[in-house]
């Protein structure tokens, strides 16, 4: 477990150092953190997000591992000018493929809906697959996983000027997390998006009720 201490400290090191976003509204699902396996239950996440101009915090909530049920969220994050804003969303998924011992590979699709609210509302509608592969041992588990997904966003709001600003914008983001799970019925959570949702995250998972396998 020690061992494991020194990534830690480089995940959340590049948290503080990480550049403030634009100046657009802070999104909800930078990162997404939808990874097949991803833990029923609570989780709590230190996230720097994009858009966005700060670190905040985001509470998760799962009642069965991904793909199954549905996953909330909810959080408090500095705005993008200096501001509190509030980020939440609702995400779903469901198999592609599941892996076998020739290829350990676990497939699914994803999709959500939230908002970001800050002087403005933005909306926002991910979609895309993610995969994942499970590294189990005596007593460490690795969950790496990869995600590329688009993501449709709806500006609302006005300009300076007082005019209708509203606005719709197709983007792209790629997202690479890790999931570490010891002995014990808690986990460790990390993920980086990049493009359109150049976010990092680091947090923890604690079931409520049974450990997933």
């Amino acid at each position: 477990m020690t061992s494991t201490r020194p990534s830690v400290v480089a995940v959340v090191a590049l948290l503080l150092i990480l550049p403030a976003g634009g100046s657009a509204q802070a999104a909800w699902d930078g990162p997404m953190l939808l990874a097949p396996g991803a833990p029923a239950g609570w989780g709590f996440h230190l996230v720097d997000p994009s858009p966005g101009d700060g670190i905040g915090g985001v509470v998760t909530w799962r009642a069965q591992p991904a793909p199954l049920g549905l996953g909330f969220r909810g959080g408090i994050v500095e705005g993008a000018v200096d501001d509190v804003a509030l980020i939440g969303g609702v995400d779903v998924s469901g198999v592609l493929y599941r892996g076998d011992d020739d290829v350990p590979i676990d497939v699914m699709w994803l999709a959500g809906a939230g908002a970001g609210i800050d002087d403005d509302v933005t909306l926002s509608f991910p979609a895309g697959i993610s995969a994942g592969w499970a590294f189990n041992g005596p007593q460490v588990q690795l969950r790496p996983y990869v995600a590329p997904r688009l993501v449709l966003d709806a500006f609302l709001g006005d300009d300076d000027t007082g005019g209708d600003d509203d606005d719709l914008d197709l983007g792209f983001a790629l997202e690479f997390g890790l999931d570490l799970a010891f002995a014990q019925p808690w986990a460790i959570r990390a993920a980086a998006s990049v493009g359109d949702r150049d976010a990092l995250s680091i947090g923890i998972s604690l079931p409520s009720g049974s450990v997933r396998d």
